[in-house]
């Protein structure tokens, strides 16, 4: 599987429930190659709810940090040498992939001590495929077993100016809304005519659905 992963967007949020915010990214040209900078709009909306800043990384409006200081972003991958490794990364579609960025993209770079997702954007492209974890989940209080795994999942695109590019994806099971489409990632579903496939990968449940992880193909 061959990416052209240009950008990935450093997301925040208080805690489940909570509306993620877009505080950063991380560019990738030929020319300048890996940089990080602060989205203004998506600091300043984070403050609000307790965010200061990425570890080692204070906020400046005017300073992108270049490729040598960003080796901080790789701790956040499962590192090459242990045991589960081959196993993470085929639960998040990467067994093939070896660049860093790319990796950080597909595996959301997702820690358990932290409130950090890096989100790539993907561009839609033939035989690209990828997971992600539905948004939504705390609101909607999915009863247990609503949603399997191995289940086919349907989509619709709405006008929503709180989602990026103004478009929110919403996911269904038959009738019932299971979830949305994380910002960012609803970009694959913005910018393509091609039919979308959904299937539910993994639940994570115990009273009620807590998660789910979506297979997205194009």
């Amino acid at each position: 599987m061959k990416l052209k992963i240009r950008e990935i967007y450093l997301c925040w949020r208080k805690g489940p429930g909570h509306r993620r915010k877009l505080v950063g990214i991380l560019k990738r040209t030929s020319t300048d190659g890996i940089t990080f900078r602060y989205l203004k709009e998506g600091v300043e909306e984070a403050k609000k709810e307790g965010f200061s800043s990425y570890p080692g990384f204070p906020v400046d409006f005017n300073k992108t940090y270049a490729e040598n200081d960003l080796d901080v972003f790789s701790l956040r991958l499962v590192p090459f040498d242990r045991k589960d490794n081959l196993k993470s990364l085929s639960f998040w579609e990467a067994t093939e992939v070896k660049d860093k960025f790319d990796l950080l993209a597909l595996t959301q770079g997702i820690l358990p001590t932290d409130n950090f997702e890096l989100l790539g954007l993907f561009n839609p492209s033939k035989q690209f495929r990828f997971v992600s974890d539905l948004a939504g989940l705390t609101k909607l209080e999915l009863e247990k077993g609503s949603v399997k795994e191995g289940d086919i999942l349907t989509y619709e695109t709405k006008s929503n100016k709180k989602a990026f590019r103004d478009i929110a994806v919403e996911v269904f099971k038959g009738d019932k809304l299971v979830g949305y489409i994380k910002n960012i990632h609803n970009n694959i579903f913005i910018n393509t005519s091609r039919k979308i496939k959904l299937t539910v990968k993994s639940v994570d449940q115990n009273g009620h659905v807590r998660k789910i992880f979506v297979l997205i193909e194009c």
